[in-house]
């Protein structure tokens, strides 16, 4: 159907059986053959033959704009396939967290684009948990999230970078700057994430390891770093976050350090995680192998 197809297309773009077979390398009664073909299939004439000129029919007319976007289909799909194999063209499709892809993901995915130009990127943004769906499903090549799976089945995965946790508070803040307690900090009103988040987590481990059973509720929940940094620089209260996502504006004097003493705040570990199999686009498995190499394990440092 899509030799017949194309022979059609050919014969309406040249004006003439003898010039498509021309065209196409073939003999002028295949060309015939393939458009007796298609009439045959359809049941209709394509073209009107009383003239010294083939013109198409109606139908011909319909059936000519159906062979065309049918072969521009074709063309595309054979592009496509050739961009899976290709790891220096095609679509590397990620999954992450919006924190990863506000502070990390846009110098790194520069850095690869300006050594693969012709790659391109599309990231969907969401929590761990609907990341790691999205990867389940096919939906995105890699993942880049906070909390990991738990059942490693089907999957590899990879540290790729560490970010230190710090404690900030907005900079008239009582103890901005200074020295202070996990015990001390948990006195005043906390800003922390959702109740589900690997940070949030961490959080409740180090206050309970600290002793305090029984913190104050926190006076906001939030699913973003960024909102959570914003909330205390409005005064609404205190946080633990990671490095890079207060960086800027501890730099700026928007929000001030709180050295917390007596306890190690920790880091939080951003993972890569992709599937266990060989059907992975070559341009996503590059960027793959790329960040393991370019980031595993590497950790923010305090500036």
């Amino acid at each position: 159907m899509f030799e017949s197809l194309r022979a059609l297309v050919t014969v309406v773009s040249l004006g003439s059986v003898s010039e498509a077979a021309r065209a196409l390398h073939v003999t002028q009664p295949t060309v015939t053959r393939q458009i007796q073909q298609l009439e045959r299939h359809f049941g209709q004439a394509l073209f009107d033959r009383s003239g010294k000129r083939l013109s198409l029919t109606p139908a011909g007319e319909r059936v000519h704009a159906y062979a065309l976007e049918v072969l521009r289909k074709q063309e595309e799909l054979a592009e496509s396939l050739l961009e899976m194999s290709n790891p220096e063209a095609g679509l590397v499709r990620m999954g992450a967290g919006l924190s990863p892809t506000l502070y990390r993901l846009p110098a790194m995915v520069a850095r690869y684009a300006s050594m693969h130009p012709r790659v391109r990127f599309q990231v969907v943004t969401g929590s761990s948990k609907v990341t790691l769906e999205r990867l389940a499903s096919r939906v995105v090549d890699l993942a880049i999230v906070t909390t990991p799976p738990e059942d490693e089945a089907g999957v590899e995965q990879v540290a790729l970078w560490r970010d230190e946790l710090v404690a900030v508070a907005p900079s008239y803040h009582a103890l901005a700057g200074k020295r202070a307690t996990i015990v001390e900090l948990a006195q005043y009103p906390l800003v922390v994430m959702h109740g589900e988040s690997g940070l949030r987590r961490q959080i409740d481990d180090l206050l309970h390891g600290a002793g305090v059973e029984r913190p104050a509720p926190p006076v906001m929940e939030t699913d973003s770093l960024e909102a959570m940094n914003r909330f205390v620089q409005a005064g609404l209260g205190l946080a633990v976050v990671p490095w890079p996502a207060v960086a800027d504006d501890v730099t700026q004097g928007r929000l001030k350090l709180v050295h917390i003493v007596g306890c190690d705040l920790g880091q939080r570990t951003v993972t890569l995680v992709w599937r266990k199999e060989s059907h992975i686009p070559a341009a996503a498995r590059a960027f793959i192998e790329w960040l393991v190499s370019a980031g595993a394990a590497s950790s923010s440092e305090l500036r």
